[in-house]
């Protein structure tokens, strides 16, 4: 049947990274990098000759401290992925018989967004090539002296179990960002109330004109309001002047996947453009609304039909 395992392993671990993880990690700063939930946190930090380590004890205390996101990034891409793929498949400047736990396969710790994500990308490479370097055969044979304390350990026994880790650390890491972002959309009354669905928030909000500036820096805030079905706060947005197409997909596509027909027509009369199709599945607002189940809005949003609207 071919090579079972090194296919099972790797289409495991390339498609969450491919369709989880690395594209949740697109546009990450040096302040989420850093950014500490509670007092408390576990993080980056110097240590006591100066240089950047992982705040950490052995063994765990018993109730391990919430970390940040540059603690799970280096825990994953360096210590997880990169020291293992260093020990067992090289090469690394770590004396022969050190094995895969051993710091001097990987010394340096990264102290910047940028930093991060270059080590996790590298760690994960260096360990998926590996791996793919591997047939069945010695996937199946004992991790051996490198090992260490898991040495009669399987190959294929220690690539299930780092892909857990990193499915573990990476869905940390990416709730760790929306944390980040649901902290920092508080700190703008108008984004917070649209977020929430609190339309007489949002009104009284732009009546003091609080919208002049949310448009420059959020212009995509009336679709965010849209995918979660907040209608008044939509229309609120939309007649104060926010773009009904800032993007695609934008609130036509999201009012026409839930067959909201009132706010069809509010949005195609004041401009929405039904032709734009989104980036993923190449479709406009009327294969949105045929995809699920519209099928009177789909004829309406039809590019022949939409200027009856």
């Amino acid at each position: 049947m071919g090579d079972t395992w090194r296919t099972l392993i790797l289409d495991q671990l390339d498609f969450y990274w491919a369709a989880h993880l690395w594209p949740r990690l697109e546009g990450l700063t040096d302040d989420e990098y850093l950014w500490e939930p509670v007092d408390g946190s576990w993080s980056v930090r110097p240590g006591p000759d100066g240089r950047p380590e992982l705040e950490q004890t052995s063994p765990d205390p018993p109730l391990p401290p919430v970390t940040t996101i540059a603690w799970r990034m280096v825990h994953v891409g360096r210590d997880v992925l990169g020291r293992r793929a260093k020990a067992l498949f090289g090469p690394t400047d770590a004396p022969p018989d050190a094995d895969m736990y051993d710091p001097r396969h990987w010394p340096v710790t990264p102290v910047t967004a940028s930093e991060g994500l270059a080590m996790l990308e590298e760690g994960y490479t260096r360990w998926r090539d590996g791996i793919a370097a591997l047939d069945d055969e010695a996937l199946l044979r004992p991790i051996g002296p490198k090992g260490g304390p898991f040495a009669d350990d399987t190959m294929a026994g220690l690539a299930l179990h780092l892909n857990r880790e990193t499915t573990a650390h990476g869905a940390e890491i990416c709730l760790l960002r929306d944390l980040y972002r649901a902290y920092r959309d508080r700190e703008e009354p108008l984004v917070a109330a649209a977020l929430a669905g609190r339309s007489d928030d949002v009104a009284g909000l732009l009546a003091r004109g609080a919208g002049s500036g949310v448009r420059a820096t959020r212009p995509a805030l009336v679709t965010e309001a849209a995918g979660l079905r907040h209608w008044p706060v939509v229309r609120l947005l939309v007649e104060d002047g926010f773009e009904p197409s800032p993007e695609a997909p934008g609130p036509l596509h999201y009012a026409a996947a839930a067959g909201a027909d009132d706010e069809v027509r509010f949005l195609l009369d004041h401009g929405a453009d039904p032709t734009a199709a989104d980036p993923v599945w190449a479709r406009p607002p009327a294969g949105w609304a045929e995809f699920f189940g519209h099928g009177r809005l789909a004829e309406l949003l039809s590019v022949d039909n939409h200027d009856q609207a």
